[in-house]
């Protein structure tokens, strides 16, 4: 009958055993971690260019896998977004021309290791401009991912898309009022002066002698009818001109997709 090792060199046996159950262990749980990393949300990761991002860009991908997007600039890598299979994906881009490289595969592990081996790596044969064009038009671009149906890689179709920017006033419209009434004559003198006067002439009481004072008062009043008196000029009244409502108005802009 055989008998295992006894006294020290059975606690080297299993300093030994307990050593290499702790890296298998370690191992797996490294190897779970990494297969185990957190998925970020769809959408915007980071943007090293500092400037606005101003330009659309949406992306179509098929089901089946995640993707992971770069854009790179003249200064290098400028923008990466995270877009889930199937899922509609649209951001905004700063000014430039970018390359656009894709990564795709089904368990992220980190921007180190995008999705391990099994990793797949497209770009764009061709670089893509965000500008602005013509009058206040920002142009960006659809761009559709595809797979090839015997190899299994990425094929991708590009249009262009574009926002719009409508300028419109807000606030009350300036509203003119009516105008006042046609100009008008007026009589000078007092009132009553001229209501004696008229009853005088119409009573066909004595008039005065021309030159006298009564006459040159006479003269300067105004009797309808009584063409022995000649009229005073008569004095213009005009109506005011026009005037506008004030009222607070404001411009306001609106950014539209327009194709």
């Amino acid at each position: 009958m055989m008998r295992g090792p006894s006294g020290p060199a059975c606690r080297v046996w299993a300093a030994r055993l307990a050593g290499l159950l702790l890296a298998v262990f370690c191992g797996a749980a490294a190897v779970a971690a990494e297969s185990s990393a957190e998925h970020p949300r769809t959408g915007l990761m980071w943007n090293r260019t500092g400037l606005p991002a101003v330009f659309p860009l949406q992306v179509k991908t098929p089901e089946g896998a995640d993707y992971y997007l770069v854009l790179s600039g003249r200064g290098g890598d400028a923008l990466a977004a995270y877009i889930r299979g199937g899922a509609f994906f649209k951001v905004l881009v700063p000014p430039g021309r970018y390359a656009l490289r894709f990564a795709s595969g089904r368990v992220w592990q980190g921007e180190e290791r995008l999705f391990g081996p099994d990793t797949v790596v497209f770009e764009l044969p061709e670089a893509l401009d965000f500008a602005v064009r013509d009058a206040g038009i920002k142009a960006g671009h659809l761009v559709s991912l595809t797979r090839e149906p015997l190899s299994g890689g990425l094929r991708a179709e590009v249009k262009g898309q574009y926002v719009c920017q409508i300028a419109s006033l807000e606030g009350p419209e300036p509203v003119q009022l009516l105008p006042g009434p046609p100009h008008r004559f007026a009589l000078g003198g007092d009132p009553q002066a001229r209501a004696a006067l008229h009853l005088r002439w119409r009573l066909g009481l004595a008039g005065v002698e021309p030159g006298t004072p009564d006459a040159l008062w006479q003269r300067s009043l105004f009797v309808l009818g009584n063409p022995n008196l000649p009229r005073f000029r008569p004095q213009l009244i005009s109506p005011p001109l026009p005037r506008v409502q004030s009222g607070f108005r404001s411009y306001s802009v609106r950014s539209l997709y327009c194709g």
